[in-house]
């Protein structure tokens, strides 16, 4: 058929409106308000002008971890061999994916269309889901569980704590499924919540240990994770006051760690806690660059790094592996340029390329540290 017949078969689904009393212009107000989700899957549907005048890939597109009308996820999932090219990884994302979205009728379809034994799978999507934050997904999932580990209700308490969710840590303390939910479970937590800066929520679950084992939390960890998460004030008031971290001056690879975990911090003020740190005696290392390097954006890291460097922190092939695993481009050519890999044994050298690929960062992989390697190739 010619070109010119489709334009003209197009031109006027295009000119149509959706209702006839309303301007295109309201309508796309309308479908504004909606979930993301409901342009695709419902307000497409509604006759040929919606679906030409919502084309866009926001209109187009199904995210899993946000609310989907219900018939349509239904009708999607519990098709015939809807799930028969997934696999088990795949299987699991799905319910992970659907609990986010907190729709917990579709949460109960995923588990059907998955397929997965949930006491089994537990140990893979409590934690996210427990750290996403979803209170109606959490109960849903605990409540269809016959037993839970008692690792895998640490982790989730962790992942809870570590992003704020009190009322997810009210629920996972509330659980009798699993053994053991004592001192060492409340303060893996509480250092969880501590390196993410939720100081508030530390103290309460350190107060439900009981004033018997508060003693044996008193430890210099707390102090590494609060250099990490909190800033410059909140960490000097806990040191200062006897609290947690009294003992960091008398474990060597604590006071090493502290610092390392201030320079990979996301504080603003991270730089004035590293020399806060070194003022209390605490060796500067090349833990710290390996930190810095890892971070998630790359010209933080970049910024991290050439600070630190310019103090005199060592710099090493670990940080090297950290940038490439983070896919810190730009900051990996700064530490390329410091730590050339023509002068690493050739297995560290080669780690680096490992690190880039576990992370999937193809631009490292084409980049200067494949160029480096190349050039030890033998002739």
């Amino acid at each position: 058929m010619p070109l010119s017949n489709d334009v003209a078969v197009v031109q006027p689904i295009l000119a149509a409106r959706v209702f006839l009393q309303l301007p295109p212009e309201l309508t796309e107000l309308i479908v504004r308000r909606l979930y993301p989700n409901e342009a695709a899957t419902s307000f497409r549907l509604v006759n040929k002008a919606a679906a030409a005048q919502f084309l866009r890939p926001e209109h187009t597109t199904v995210r899993l971890s946000q609310p989907v009308p219900p018939h349509a996820f239904a009708a999607h999932w519990l098709a015939p061999g809807a799930t028969r090219g997934l696999t088990l990884e795949r299987r699991k994302q799905l319910l992970i994916l659907t609990a986010a979205s907190g729709v917990v009728a579709n949460l109960e379809v995923a588990a059907q269309a998955a397929g997965l034994e949930l006491s089994q799978a537990a140990c893979d999507i409590l934690p996210v889901i427990a750290a996403a934050g979803n209170l109606d997904s959490c109960q849903w999932l605990l409540g269809r569980l016959r037993h839970l580990s008692s690792g895998v209700l640490e982790a989730s308490l962790e992942a809870a704590a570590r992003q704020g969710h009190r009322r997810i840590c009210e629920l996972l303390l509330g659980v009798s499924l699993a053994p053991g939910k004592g001192p060492r479970s409340l303060a893996m937590a509480a250092q969880g919540a501590v390196r993410s800066g939720h100081l508030q929520l530390a103290d309460w679950l350190l107060q439900r240990v009981g004033a018997p084992d508060l003693s044996r939390l008193r430890h210099p960890s707390f102090a590494v994770a609060m250099a990490e998460g909190c800033d410059l004030a909140a960490l000097q008031r806990r040191v200062d006051s006897g609290g947690w971290g009294q003992e960091l001056s008398a474990v060597p690879s604590y006071k090493e760690g502290a610092p390392a975990a201030a320079a990979g911090s996301p504080t603003p003020d991270w730089a004035a806690k590293v020399e806060w740190l070194e003022a209390q005696g605490c060796p500067r290392s090349a833990d710290a660059t390996d930190r810095a390097a890892a971070l998630p954006d790359d010209a933080e890291a970049l910024a991290h790094l050439t600070w630190l460097r310019g103090r005199g922190c060592p710099l090493g092939v670990l940080a090297v592996q950290a940038a490439a695993k983070a896919g810190n481009v730009a900051a990996l050519q700064y530490l390329l340029a410091e730590v050339p890999l023509e002068a690493q044994p050739l297995e560290d050298a080669l780690f680096v390329l490992g690190a880039a690929a576990a992370g999937g960062h193809l631009a490292v992989l084409q980049g200067p540290a494949r160029r480096r390697l190349e050039a030890r190739r033998p002739q």
